[in-house]
């Protein structure tokens, strides 16, 4: 008998897509992908050991059989997918192993948008037979105005809720005893809300506290009485919200009793991460998570810090030339070690699959697939953290430049909150315009404003003079919810 909350698949004919979809489930758990004996024993280093060593040969066989039959699913049973891939010329018949899949025509949120629209509220992407047995619904924000949905059955949650469980017990020490606070998202369709990462810490068999990064604010004196009274272990919210709360700590008199900090929604700064560490004197480590709505996730492993493993069971990863699939279906790849736009598939979301869809991050073209020296981990890395978006780089006198990069400066700023928001009001501006919080009089002495230029020109190869500060008080930079707006875009649309 399975322990903990086992999903129970009903026995359906195969003959029909719900029931190969729910065989399909059975098959993850049978053949071991998916824990089912858990809580693990605590003193279990691995979640899943079979699965997170397994030699790569196994593993690559495995990324070419599930890509050949989610390229498959999609084409029988997705009326988007047969008559987006037709119009570009492509057939499932051109995949032959996993490196194939740089065949696939890239699909864009513009592409996902469009059908939306015609076909609401989910477009035809969804296969129609699995959309009546969704078990949640996550959103995109929406920023640039319609959101786009993604459909989650049993299995893609049972799944994800697996993927979360290995970093969290394994890099985080989520165990059993232990207190986990979720600071990211609780609201809006957000897919990294209480159905899957809370369900992901009850496998686990730890505490779990849902708190709701964006109404922070709103109840500050509560949340900050919550972690004192409950001693969280590990935290989970922005870089940027881990900061205020450690500073506000401090100011407040009293330490926090974090020992993991779990970076979500943004890639720290390498001197972000030291000044974590200075606010917040009982964290041992600090993890960076980047993942998306849509249910990719890739995470810093504590053996191997700067870079991201992602579990290759579920996902494949590809790198193109920024905007180069509007010339050719597939894009441009991206030569070895260049940055470019990424471009992710998911191997086990058959509700509502998304094949060679471009996620728009900003990344270098390099994975490193030795194993990781403590933990043995043999699941393939990209070698650096993910800086950010492609819409998200601005350049400076023609100098590309990156928020991440601006965010490393100002940490090294003295008496700054390490807020700060960058003004963008050109393509290519004659200089950088920063908003930045300081806990000096306003205005500062003018030798500090000169050595703030300095300090950033220097990190960014720029001179003082292209660096324009206005400073603002603690408390008044702009964030949207539990995020610092690092990008204030005011260039006309």
């Amino acid at each position: 008998m399975l322990s903990g909350r086992a999903v129970v698949f009903e026995r359906y004919s195969r003959a029909t897509p719900l029931g190969a979809y729910l065989e399909e489930g059975r098959r993850f758990r049978e053949e071991g992908f998916i824990r089912t004996d858990y809580p693990p024993k605590r003193d279990e280093v691995l979640w899943n050991p079979k699965i997170m060593r397994m030699p790569r040969e196994e593993l690559e066989k495995i990324k070419t059989q599930r890509l050949k039959a989610i390229v498959k699913w999609a084409w029988e049973h997705s009326e988007f997918y047969r008559k987006f891939w037709k119009s570009k010329g492509f057939h499932p018949d051109m995949i032959k192993t996993h490196e194939d899949v740089v065949k696939i025509p890239v699909l864009t949120k513009k592409d996902l948008r469009a059908d939306l629209q015609k076909n609401p509220p989910y477009g035809t992407i969804m296969v129609p037979e699995l959309a009546k047995y969704i078990h949640f619904v996550g959103a995109t924000s929406g920023s640039t105005g319609m959101p786009t949905f993604q459909g989650w059955g049993r299995v893609e949650l049972d799944y994800f809720e697996e993927q979360q469980a290995r970093y969290l017990w394994t890099f985080a020490g989520v165990k059993p005893g232990v207190v986990y606070a979720n600071y990211l998202n609780m609201s809006g369709f957000y897919s990294w809300g209480p159905p899957l990462v809370e369900t992901a810490m009850w496998r686990c068999g730890a505490t779990a506290i849902a708190g709701g990064g964006e109404t922070f604010f709103t109840w500050k004196d509560r949340h900050m009485l919550i972690m004192k009274l409950w001693k969280v272990d590990v935290f989970a919210t922005t870089p940027w919200l881990h900061r205020w709360i450690g500073e506000q700590a401090k100011l407040e008199g009293w330490v926090t009793p974090f020992k993991v900090l779990l970076l979500h929604g943004g890639a720290a700064a390498e001197k972000t991460k030291e000044k974590l560490m200075e606010v917040h004197p009982n964290v041992e480590k600090v993890i960076s998570v980047w993942g998306t709505t849509d249910g990719h996730m890739a995470i810093e492993p504590p053996d191997a810090p700067g870079t991201l493993v992602f579990w290759e069971d579920t996902q494949i990863f590809d790198i193109v030339v920024p905007g180069s699939y509007e010339e050719r279906p597939e894009g441009e790849p991206a030569g070895q070690g260049e940055r470019g736009e990424l471009i992710a598939t998911l191997l086990t979301h058959y509700t509502m699959p998304l094949i060679r869809y471009s996620l728009g991050d900003y990344v270098k073209n390099e994975f490193i697939c030795d194993p990781t020296p403590e933990l043995g981990i043999t699941h393939c890395r990209f070698a650096e953290l993910i800086p950010g978006r492609v819409e998200w780089m601005f350049k400076v006198k023609g100098k590309l430049l990156f928020p991440i990069v601006v965010e490393n400066a100002v940490s090294q700023i003295p008496d700054t909150t390490g807020a700060y928001n960058i003004v963008v009001y050109d393509d290519n501006m004659d200089k950088l315009k920063i908003k930045v919080e300081t806990r000096k009089p306003i205005p500062p002495p003018p030798e500090y404003d000169k050595e703030a230029r300095e300090i950033i020109a220097r990190e960014l190869g720029l001179s003082p003079e292209d660096v324009e500060i206005e400073w603002i008080r603690p408390g008044e930079s702009v964030w949207k919810g539990y995020k610092l707006q690092v990008f204030l875009d005011e260039r006309k649309k």
